[in-house]
């Protein structure tokens, strides 16, 4: 199979650099398979997950129409993997909703926004990047600065600007996988918090103490209990996506590491 060929036809269809990375691993990995759908949807019922299904059989319709080769069944099949996602994902969130321990989304929005009232500004800004993109720990640990050229390549910084903040994310989990995370930040509460400090976390502190500490009039929940609560009111596969790619993990990880479905 000619891996170049179909990298170069991904390219053409102006795929975003990560999309175009997760299809080549996919088709690497399943590339002794034939043209034939029915041998392919065969190969796919093989792994585990629907999640895994359906990122592989993306990858596959792709290469078929790579081939100018019908992919009408993998295209129903695709069908068939959203559809079994979303019914599990339905049956999982109802489940968390029913968890009376964690506090609601909305109970989690009004508790940041006392923080900032309170001045508790390192605690706002830690929990509305929490709630917002439902990032990792490492993510803020990051300086605060107010030039671009302040900044380098390797460590994760905010600039600081007069009504909006660019949050720069060299250094997280997946980044190796992803790469570069940048985000502008245009709500006024974040820009005025994220002002007054000079940096958000230190590597030297003892992280989840941290947010405990920030947390304990909310139960003194951590991150992952955060994520799967932003989870089960995000959870279709639009949502999915989006956290996804915010967070830098794909859909399959955040589906059974957080058991949302």
């Amino acid at each position: 199979m000619d891996f170049r060929q179909f990298e170069l036809y991904l390219e053409s269809q102006n795929l975003a650099e990560t999309t175009i990375n997760a299809h080549m691993r996919n088709i690497k990995k399943i590339a002794k398979v034939g043209l034939s759908q029915k041998i392919m949807i065969n190969k796919l019922n093989e792994y585990p997950t629907w999640p895994r299904r359906l990122s592989v059989a993306n990858t596959l319709s792709k290469y078929l129409q790579h081939k100018n080769q019908p992919n009408e069944l993998i295209v129903a099949y695709i069908h068939e993997a959203n559809d079994e996602i979303q019914k599990e994902s339905t049956k999982r969130q109802k489940d968390l909703a029913e968890d009376e321990t964690l506090p609601t989304l909305r109970e989690m929005r009004e508790y940041t926004n006392s923080l900032f009232d309170k001045g508790d500004y390192r605690g706002y800004a830690i929990m509305y990047l929490f709630l917002t993109y439902t990032v990792r720990n490492q993510d803020l640990i990051a300086k605060v600065v107010k030039s671009k050229k302040e900044t380098n390549d390797t460590d994760n910084w905010f600039v600081v600007g007069r009504k909006r903040v660019t949050w720069i994310r060299n250094k997280y989990k997946t980044a190796e996988k992803y790469g570069l995370k940048s985000h502008v930040i245009t709500n006024p509460k974040f820009v005025t918090a994220i002002s007054k400090l000079d940096h958000l976390l230190k590597p030297t502190e003892n992280i989840d103490r941290v947010i405990k500490k920030i947390t304990e009039d909310i139960g003194g929940i951590t991150e992952s209990t955060i994520v799967k609560i932003v989870l089960r009111e995000n959870n279709t596969m639009a949502g999915l996506s989006r956290i996804s790619k915010n967070r830098g993990t794909d859909v399959s990880t955040l589906i059974h590491s957080y058991n949302i479905t």
